[in-house]
């Protein structure tokens, strides 16, 4: 019997995120619509989402509740 290898990752797939990883599939089961992000606009997005879920909602906008539904929106309603 002969040893398979493994197939090497691309250099793309082994610098991508668990996270980044997981928006690309949900991206491509739910989101044909929508534009796809980069690895560095998701991770901005994704970090943007993550500093305005961790407001108090007495101190939440308007404006900051709009833009967190717009972010999830571009991150397919990230969870």
């Amino acid at each position: 019997m002969t040893e398979r290898k493994a197939k090497p990752k691309s250099k793309t797939e082994s610098t991508q995120t668990p996270e980044y990883r997981d928006y690309l599939k949900r991206h491509a089961e739910l989101g044909e619509e929508r534009p796809q992000l980069s690895p560095k606009e998701f991770e901005l997005a994704e970090d943007e989402l993550l500093d305005l879920l961790a407001l108090d909602d007495d101190r939440m906008s308007d404006d900051d509740i709009v833009r967190i539904q717009e972010l999830e929106y571009l991150l397919i309603d990230a969870e």
